[in-house]
């Protein structure tokens, strides 16, 4: 078997020229152009969204859920609008009356108090001038005082709807919610609306009222 070199030379060997010495069996390969590629142009990447966290629970909030996965509560409905809220004290006959408190007298010349409810937690009771103890928000201290009120009787805590809850705070004689006999469970929140009667000690009333 014979082969041709690139020169013409006949060769009796296939891989190099026998006379000349070229290779003959090597195919060359052609130069291959080098490819621009496009300048890709640069994208503008913003920072994801940050999603403000739940009002209610302070649990963040996934993604687009429209609930609350800790509270339930609804992040599309409309904010409740902002309402003051004030309890009005009062001495009630009625609740006297009904409790008939031995050694105990109904106070004719108790002026009406007025309480504007302007924080998360307004504790009630009878405080006031007790060294070392942080002043009540709702301090029933003073004459005519009524007896049958604890120290730290209750409390009312703000809801997240911007209402108001009441929670008895352990008291001696109980917490009474309008005309229900049965004093409330101790350390349970019971959401209030406009219009509740808080009845504590022997006669006094405090009256939940928007504005």
């Amino acid at each position: 078997m014979t082969a041709t070199c690139p020169s013409g030379h006949t060769s009796a060997t296939a891989d190099y020229c026998d006379q000349c010495g070229a290779p003959i069996g090597a195919l060359a390969v052609p130069h291959q152009p080098t490819v621009e590629l496009p300048v890709l142009e640069e994208i503008e990447t913003a920072p994801s969204e940050v999603r403000e966290p739940c009002p209610a629970c302070g649990a963040p909030r996934s993604g687009d859920d429209r609930y609350c996965e800790g509270c339930g509560h609804d992040f599309l409905a409309p904010p409740p609008q902002k309402t003051d809220w004030e309890a009005v004290v009062s001495a009630d006959r009625t609740q006297f009356e009904r409790l008939q408190a031995d050694g105990i007298a109904f106070p004719g010349d108790h002026r009406e108090q007025r309480f504007a409810l302007d924080a998360p937690l307004m504790r009630i009771g009878r405080q006031r001038g007790r060294a070392g103890q942080p002043p009540l928000e709702i301090d029933l201290t003073g004459a005519p005082e009524d007896p049958g009120i604890s120290r730290l009787h209750a409390a009312l805590e703000r809801r997240a709807d911007g209402g108001y809850a009441i929670r008895d705070l352990g008291s001696t004689n109980g917490t009474m919610l309008n005309d229900d006999p049965a004093p409330l469970g101790r350390d349970t929140a019971v959401p209030l609306v406009d219009g509740d009667r808080i009845r504590i000690g022997a006669w006094t009333t405090i009256i939940v009222r928007s504005r």
